[in-house]
């Protein structure tokens, strides 16, 4: 007997407090011992009620708390986590529900809910001089249903890579009785899913429709780039009207807040309809609308304040853009809530998306400005137009300066203040990131060096990248030595640097390497296009760590920037 056994163990009590024993009211009812029976001492210590009246202690009130396990489930390893999630689902109800959640909360693909239900089976269809076997599509009756939604309003991050062969067919099969089994019935396949990454090649976009509900946070589709959008008709609405993506988005899942399109082509044309209320991030990719078809968009996303889209193969609006800076754009209330802008294209498209741009809170930006042979200043034109109108909000800026490949280079060079000046009125500019993909020559001498340290007092990171086959002048080592005196707060600096160290000379201005009294806190340093000897290793070394005491040298020493040698700092 139960009792009995636990009667004979020396250590019951101990025994039972670390293991949360509790005896069970049936057997220990049915099984108390007679009054004769001689005990151990430490029960006889015991009376009767307090054996059987044990309470729970605090350990096993954690069990019982569900965000508690939740908590502690989330701070499994990463290997080996599927395994140990299914134990603790088989073997505990207290985990079973937490750990199921968590074990098909992120999914890549639909094969497991299909393997849940019955496979297609191969049926022989005979017909006049053919006779072959076809898949026929499974049954999905309230049994299989029930069993499916089981697990699939668990799911929350699903990634669907379309994929064609074979191999794919029977799931294809099983994944269609579920979406027609859904539609008949009114209801979500997942109904939980809060974000989707759609991956496909080919041309039909009915499928992931059927995901799209109203839980949806964050939705990312590519598509096969070049794809023209075609109409589109809703399979869960009884209307027969065709219909563009965003306008099915914004009826079927109106609460999303980040959405990424590549390879979907948006319509010249927006209908009145709800709009994106929560959307805060938009990604359009490269798209070959107008500029004020993407305006026409934003317009219904009142809160929208990330904006990212490639305007490379998007038309120029003539009459818009011979109006110049002062012309009254027609989507005033577009973009007035951004906060982040990338935009990639010609100068006249991004021109016209800068000056629709109505946000007094933009602090972030990045241009990619493909620069034509008929407008070689277009560049720096946009990087004007952004400084005079945001001169007041802006602290980040990454600007890249492109080039057709096929231009040949001016005999002349070009100055590097050409690129930068535009931006020397952000006078709170904290990362800034200049790159010059560029066949022409480029001169960056150590007056432009000083003029941007002057010019971004409160300047934290700065990267500067030229084709090392165009500078003809790059600035000497000691040019460093203004940001140690006009950024203080400077941290990580990128910089092409001249070879020639003849610079370090004592006669030479700011050559004189004297200990930064202030303590400065740059610590990333890179020297790029340069590869110094050893004993010109020793005298840049010797003034990089006057100058910026708390500089890390270790990744140039590692990549041969600069080679140790004896030198001791």
């Amino acid at each position: 007997m139960l009792f009995k056994a636990v009667a004979e163990f020396p250590d019951a009590g101990i025994y039972r407090k670390r293991f949360w024993w509790q005896p069970s009211p049936v057997i220990t009812t049915v099984s108390q011992p007679p009054a004769t029976t001689q005990l151990p001492a430490q029960l006889r210590q015991l009376s009767d009620a307090t054996m059987l009246d044990i309470p729970m202690n605090a350990i096993q009130h954690v069990w019982m708390i569900d965000e508690i396990v939740r908590n502690i489930l989330a701070h499994l390893p990463p290997i080996g986590c599927s395994r140990t999630l299914v134990s603790c689902a088989r073997v505990s109800k207290a985990l079973s529900e937490p750990a199921l959640d968590m074990l098909w909360s992120k999914m890549t693909g639909m094969h497991p809910l299909c393997e849940l239900l019955p496979q297609p089976c191969e049926e022989s269809v005979d017909r006049p001089g053919d006779s072959h076997a076809v898949l026929a599509g499974p049954v999905i009756d309230d049994a299989c249903w029930s069993r499916f939604t089981h697990y699939a309003r668990r799911v929350r991050k699903l990634h669907y890579h379309c994929r064609e062969g074979l191999s794919e067919r029977f799931y294809q099969r099983t994944f269609a009785a579920l979406a027609n089994y859904a539609m008949r019935m009114g209801v979500h396949l997942l109904p939980r899913l809060e974000e989707i990454t759609w991956l496909q090649s080919s041309q039909d976009v009915e499928q992931y429709l059927h995901f799209l509900s109203p839980s949806l946070r964050r939705i990312t589709i590519y598509a096969q780039a070049g794809t023209p959008e075609s109409p589109i008709r809703d399979p869960g609405s009884e209307s027969r009207e065709d219909t563009g993506l965003l306008d099915l988005l914004r009826r079927r899942s109106p609460a999303v807040e980040e959405l990424s399109l590549e390879g979907v082509e948006l319509s010249g044309t927006v209908k009145p309809c709800l709009t994106f209320g929560r959307l805060r991030s938009l990604y359009l990719g490269s798209v070959t609308a107008p500029v004020s078809a993407i305006l026409s968009y934003c317009a219904t996303m009142p809160n929208l304040s990330s904006l990212s889209v490639d305007l490379t193969h998007s038309p120029v609006s003539f009459a818009t853009f011979g109006k110049g800076r002062h012309m009254l754009h027609a989507h005033e209330s577009a973009l007035s809530s951004l906060q982040v802008l990338r935009v990639a294209g010609t100068p006249a498209p991004i021109e016209e998306l800068i000056l629709a741009v109505q946000s007094p809170s933009l602090r972030s930006i990045s241009l990619s400005v493909t620069v034509p042979e008929h407008d070689r200043d277009g560049g720096a034109r946009c990087v004007g137009l952004l400084t005079s109108r945001f001169a007041a909000s802006l602290d980040t800026v990454r600007v890249e300066y492109r080039r057709p490949t096929e231009r040949l280079p001016p005999p002349a060079p070009r100055s590097f203040t050409h690129y930068a000046q535009p931006l020397f009125v952000l006078r709170g500019l904290r990362k800034c990131n200049i790159t010059v993909e560029d066949s022409m020559s480029i001169s960056m001498t150590d007056s432009a060096v000083r003029a941007m340290a002057e010019a971004w007092p409160s300047l934290v990171s700065l990267e500067v990248k030229l084709p090392a086959c165009s500078a003809v002048d790059l600035p000497s080592i000691v040019a460093l030595q203004a940001f140690a005196r006009c950024c203080p707060d400077l941290v990580s600096v990128r910089l092409p640097i001249s070879q020639d160290v003849s610079a370090l000379d004592a006669g030479e201005p700011g050559a004189v390497s004297k200990p930064c009294s202030g303590q400065h806190g740059l610590r990333t340093l890179w020297l790029s296009g340069v590869y110094f000897t050893q004993q010109d290793s020793r005298r840049v070394m010797h003034y990089l760590t006057r100058t910026f005491p708390r500089v890390d040298l270790v990744p140039m020493l590692a990549s041969g920037v600069l080679r140790s040698g004896m030198y001791v700092v």
